[in-house]
């Protein structure tokens, strides 16, 4: 081989892995390998993000408190903060837990535990509507504008307030058919309309079991059906999502009777058809403790967002299951020493996660991609394959020029 080759093939080696380099640095990585888009970091004492949504427009919001109260945020695809604005209020030191695009435009967002508010995109402020009494547990954005809360007092409460800020209605669930009382932890929009309500039936003087239940309405709040799961499907039902072929996927706490008079608690999903029929459950006690929270990743799965318990709180792992629409598990993300506040699914298949470290000095905030898992990250075979046989073929030219020679 002459001067020439060899310089040559040493040029296109070294270009070859500078592009490798890149490829590979694309996408930051976690300790356990797990691929990580993005990552921002905040002083706590000066920012705490509670809530995060995607952004139809392109980018994210972000929501929760600073120095001034309840703050939003604007951030770009990458995470960057392009604005931030705080929402005016009675109370000085409040937060917002709940950041929602309203489908016809603008905000809503969930304040101090009582309060559903509406703002322009820009976060300026239009309304504000106080919910006198009980404990909201759920608030979810209704395709005409008006926003639509759910809880508990003595009874359990449904109530809608319009696109004006305006009650529009308020409904009282009354006491269920076996007695205790209703508590409501999530409510959706159905795709059908109206709302699926879930939560479970606290048996207060009673000794029995928690009892799940599932309520379908139509838009007015008006009950269609009710269903409650006791025996071996009973349980505290804790959050539900609609499943892409109709019918419901709920995350499910139960609490079983084990060998020798012991107890055993088994997470799960519970899956039903449009009636609330039970079509099957899959439990996830191999993987977590407790698992409250179920959202759709597009038509391929769910993410389920769970805790494993530990000695003691700083012990505890908070992790993001993804699992397919059957309920197999597809990959596993242990958010490690971070303690999870906001959970949502974006466009791209990926999701995204507020909390703050256990110390309690850094709020973080961090994007994940699409299929992303536990595996340990390494450049793609598409990269690695052409580029070797570039190199290949670049020696073999050389050899075959040497012997002609």
């Amino acid at each position: 081989m002459d001067r020439c080759s060899r310089n040559i093939i040493f040029v296109l080696i070294f270009i070859f892995l500078i592009a490798l380099s890149a490829q590979a640095s694309s996408a930051a990585t976690a300790e356990d390998g797990t691929q990580i888009e993005w990552i921002k970091e905040y002083p706590a004492d000066e920012i705490e993000i509670l809530s995060v949504c995607e952004s139809s427009q392109g980018g994210y919001y972000a929501a929760g408190a600073g120095p001034e109260g309840r703050l939003v945020m604007r951030l770009d695809g990458s995470g960057d903060t392009l604005w931030k604005e705080y929402i005016p209020g009675s109370d000085a030191n409040g937060s917002i837990k709940m950041v929602q695009e309203s489908p016809p435009g603008g905000l809503i967002l969930f304040a101090d535990d009582e309060d559903l508010l509406k703002t322009t995109d820009e976060a300026v402020f239009e309304w504000e509507f106080h919910q006198p009494f009980g404990k909201v547990n759920s608030v979810e954005a209704v395709p005409d504008g008006s926003g639509i809360m759910t809880g508990t007092y003595f009874q359990g409460f449904l109530t809608e307030v319009a696109s004006n800020g305006t009650e529009a209605w308020n409904r009282t669930l009354g006491d269920p058919e076996g007695g205790g009382q209703y508590v409501l932890r999530s409510v959706q929009n159905d795709p059908d309309g109206g709302f699926i309500i879930a939560g479970y039936i606290n048996p207060i003087f009673t000794i029995s079991d928690y009892r799940g239940f599932l309520m379908k309405t139509d838009s007015e709040g008006k009950m269609i059906w009710a269903r409650q799961y006791s025996g071996n499907a009973s349980g505290m039902i804790l959050s539900v999502a609609c499943r892409p072929s109709g019918g419901y996927a709920v995350a499910r706490f139960q609490t079983l009777s084990g060998d020798d008079n012991t107890s055993i608690t088994v997470p799960s999903v519970m899956f039903t058809d449009v009636d609330g029929e039970v079509t099957g459950t899959v439990d996830y006690d191999e993987y977590v403790s407790y698992v409250y929270h179920i959202e759709n990743a597009g038509d391929e799965g769910y993410y389920l967002t769970g805790l494993s318990f530990g000695e003691s709180l700083e012990d505890d792992v908070y992790k993001i299951l993804r699992i397919d629409l059957s309920g197999k598990l597809m990959s596993e993300i242990n958010l490690d020493d971070m303690k999870l506040n906001g959970f949502s699914a974006t466009s791209d298949g990926g999701f995204l996660v507020a909390g703050v470290n256990y110390e309690g000095n850094t709020s973080l905030l961090i994007k994940y991609p699409g299929d992303t898992g536990t595996s340990t990250e390494q450049a793609p075979v598409f990269v690695l394959v052409p580029g070797f046989a570039l190199l290949g073929s670049i020696a073999i030219y050389a050899v075959s020029r040497k012997k002609s020679e």
